[in-house]
């Protein structure tokens, strides 16, 4: 195998893990949109639950 045959298999190699992190990057980034808006849900629901003990 030659030089530029091996650099084109590497760059290649490189370029799909490039890939995979960015795709997990987006992916782990709308994960914790999601885990941020299910706490404050609960954090509402939680506030609404004090108010109606207190009455």
């Amino acid at each position: 195998m030659s030089f530029d045959d091996k650099d084109k298999r590497i760059q290649k190699k490189i370029d799909w893990i490039a890939s995979q992190i960015r795709e997990t990057k987006f992916e782990l980034h709308r994960q914790h949109k999601e885990l941020e808006d299910a706490l404050k849900e609960q954090e509402e629901l939680r506030k609404q639950k004090g108010k109606t003990k207190k009455s």
